[in-house]
């Protein structure tokens, strides 16, 4: 007679295990609430000590559990558009520390915009050229950046929220991706379909340092990179680029 209320209890402790293990893991992989608010609260604290001069406001909060099981939380200055940088916090509301050295002062959110900016460039006034042939993409030599601000050269004296001179690092780091999928080319193609990308960019005063180029030569895809802007003009660009691309 005492099975039914020995299994009704086993039941009943049954479920309440499977609600706390489910409340749990909500907790450790979602976070909380209450936790989330008191990371929010110790981050503009320890902002408001750490960085007294910085006009600084909580941007984004979130809560990594699987790679970090800490909260992220974003500051953002109110009038400095390259101040903006993570203080982790645990669940606990304890400070682990903050990416300002990484983000801001190391000028890496400025290079970040500088990036955006160049590449929206490039999206607007040359890819459009050539979109029925190629592919464009872009990016900012990030090593070689880095080497001029190690060396220091003139990016040591980029000011944050400066505005951006797509000319200058255009043409010092600016790097073009070219990809075309499908049609296959002679070298003599790709040396007339090079040199309209460099008028385009002209015309646009949108410049580049270098490009990569991936493409279909003779029935064979082949790739290449370094191809200086300079090279383009020169008499001797066929046969650079067949010794190139042959490497």
């Amino acid at each position: 007679m005492f099975k039914r209320p020995i299994h009704n209890i086993l039941t009943g402790l049954g479920m309440l295990g499977v609600f706390f293990v489910g409340w749990w893991g909500w907790y450790v992989f979602d976070g909380s609430d209450k936790a989330e608010q008191r990371a929010i609260e110790t981050a503009q604290e320890y902002v408001n000590v750490t960085y007294p001069d910085l006009s600084l406001h909580v941007s984004d909060v979130m809560y990594l559990s699987l790679y970090d099981p800490k909260y992220h939380v974003t500051m953002s200055s109110d009038t400095s558009v390259d101040t903006e940088f993570v203080v982790r916090i645990t669940r606990g509301g304890h400070v682990v520390d903050d990416s300002y050295e990484d983000d801001v002062v190391s000028k890496e959110n400025t290079y970040r915009r500088i990036s955006e900016a160049y590449d929206a460039a490039v999206q607007q006034s040359i890819a459009p050229t050539f979109s029925d042939r190629i592919d464009v993409m872009t990016e900012l030599s990030d090593s070689a950046w880095r080497d001029d601000v190690a060396h220091g050269d003139d990016v040591t004296h980029l000011q944050l929220d400066q505005a951006v001179d797509l000319e200058f690092y255009g043409a010092r780091y600016g790097i073009l991706f070219l990809h075309a999928e499908d049609d296959s080319y002679t070298y003599e193609d790709v040396m007339v379909l090079l040199r309209d990308v460099k008028r385009v960019a002209d015309e646009n005063r949108v410049p580049f340092h270098s490009l990569k180029l991936q493409i279909t030569i003779d029935g064979i895809e082949r790739y290449a990179e370094g191809i200086r802007y300079s090279d383009l003009d020169s008499p001797y660009l066929l046969a650079r680029l067949k010794q190139r691309m042959n490497d």
